[in-house]
């Protein structure tokens, strides 16, 4: 049974390129935003770029995805 409570997502099923904006039920105070399928740089590996696929997960405070214009201000807790 998954904990995560999705916000927003969506994916080209044709690149295979998704993201997943998400809240988990027992973390109050932070969301974290999945990415599939996309190249990204890393200042401590910029070799993982031309490797495939990718996935890379941030979990940020909901603060600062208000910030980011991730959330809304009626969205998620915290």
């Amino acid at each position: 049974m998954s904990t995560k409570v999705s916000l927003k997502h969506d994916c080209d099923h044709t690149t295979g390129q998704a993201f997943h904006l998400y809240e988990e039920c027992f973390e109050d105070g932070q969301v974290y935003l999945e990415l599939e399928g996309l190249p990204f740089e890393a200042v401590s590996s910029a070799m993982l770029s031309e490797q495939s696929p990718t996935r890379l997960v941030v979990r940020l405070p909901n603060v600062w995805a208000r910030k980011l214009g991730l959330l809304e201000k009626n969205d998620a807790a915290g």
